[in-house]
């Protein structure tokens, strides 16, 4: 069983390997399954960047237990945030508020047929209202919802608990 005085490290280890997971799964589904990603979608994978990186650099044996714990408590800050963009892109998606102009589609005004033929060539982009796929009404955004609300809530427990970041 592993001792208090790692456990600091094990709760870092681990969140930091959630958000490594959960960017493996969207690349997955992007590249392995051709969900391709809005402005929204791509938007919720930089707090997750974010968090492989500070925590890989938490990780590292420079690192003493003290920081690694003020990195653990910016990192729930980051998972929050993602919760929040995560929750803006869902309510767009269910048409709850408006989304970006630039990301949910918009009207035809404007546009000639010139333009629409010199569109034809060119890869689309995925309007964030409407979800490249859904799970029992779920769309992506909606688990990412629970999964950052999950690494924030377990990332704060760890962080909360002083004798697990004792030296």
């Amino acid at each position: 069983m592993a001792s208090v005085k790692n456990k600091g490290w094990q709760a870092t280890a681990t969140v930091t390997t959630a958000a490594g997971l959960i960017l493996a799964t969207v690349y997955t589904a992007q590249y392995g399954f051709d969900l391709w990603p809005c402005e929204l979608c791509l938007l919720q994978r930089v707090p997750y960047w974010l968090v492989v990186v500070f925590g890989v650099l938490a990780l590292t044996p420079a690192v003493d237990s003290r920081s690694r714990r003020v990195i653990l408590f910016h990192l729930v800050g980051l998972f929050l945030l993602d919760a929040g963009f995560a929750l803006y892109h869902s309510g767009v998606e269910s048409h709850w508020w408006e989304g970006p102009t630039a990301c949910t589609g918009g009207s035809a005004r404007g546009i000639s047929v010139n333009d629409l033929l010199g569109a034809l060539g060119k890869p689309g982009h995925p309007n964030c209202d409407e979800p490249a796929f859904l799970w029992h009404g779920i769309s992506m955004a909606g688990f990412n919802i629970f999964a950052a609300l999950a690494l924030t809530g377990a990332s704060l427990t760890a962080a909360l608990r002083k004798a697990w970041w004792t030296a």
